[in-house]
């Protein structure tokens, strides 16, 4: 029985055969066997087909455009080598995780960050700003050291995303990357977990008081007559 396609595998399809389209017919059979030895493995073929559109569209010559389409594939295999043992990923978290080996993070702290995630942590988000880190010269182990504070403060992509610019404003105000990523997880650890929702607790001083009408009588003596 031929099962109907999913909408993104019918994307992907749809992608493939217009990248094909743009290809010399031997390049368009090496793109179509290398997506499907890449689908047959788990892995994601979006990646694949969008470097191959990406090439034809800047005119690079096929023979360059199937070499970056086979490094992607190896990209995406270490991702996936790296991220499976603690579970089947998710495709998207494993083209996020190949964007960051390309990025220069090795496949050992990949797996130390998945060790110490969550089930619904964002492993890509992450990933990926870890790398943030790490390009802004903070140690690995230090960067380790940030997302674990994250984690232990409740793991939010809000403020997730906000760890590389706080870093880079210490560094702007002359600490040195190592300091200021040590600043940053210190910084998390003491203000603990929060309790609600983001930007429910920014205001420390609690909630402003506002002002309630009284009825008439029940002023404090002498109020009522300050008002009259």
């Amino acid at each position: 029985m031929i099962l109907p396609l999913t909408a993104a595998q019918a994307q992907a399809q749809t992608g493939l055969q217009r990248a094909k389209a743009a290809l010399p017919p031997e390049a368009a059979q090496t793109l179509e066997e290398t997506v499907a030895a890449a689908r047959s493995r788990g892995l994601p073929t979006e990646p694949l087909v969008d470097k191959a559109l990406e090439g034809a569209a800047k005119k690079v010559p096929p023979a360059m455009i199937l070499n970056a389409i086979r490094q992607k594939l190896d990209l995406l295999t270490r991702a996936d080598a790296a991220l499976r043992p603690y579970g089947p990923p998710a495709p998207a978290d494993v083209t996020a995780t190949a964007d960051v080996l390309q990025r220069g993070v090795s496949d050992d702290v990949v797996k130390r960050v998945r060790a110490g995630s969550s089930k619904d942590e964002p492993i890509g988000i992450a990933l990926h700003t870890l790398a943030d880190l790490i390009d802004r010269d903070v140690p690995v182990d230090v960067a380790l050291d940030v997302l674990n504070s994250w984690r232990e403060r409740g793991a939010r992509a809000d403020e997730l995303r906000e760890l590389p610019a706080e870093v880079e404003r210490l560094v702007r105000g002359g600490a040195s990357p190592s300091a200021a990523g040590r600043s940053v997880a210190a910084s998390m650890k003491a203000r603990g977990k929060p309790s609600g929702p983001p930007g429910q607790n920014r205001d420390r001083a609690g909630p402003k008081k506002k002002n309630v009408p009284v009825s008439p009588g029940t002023q404090p003596p002498g109020q009522a007559k300050k008002n009259n």
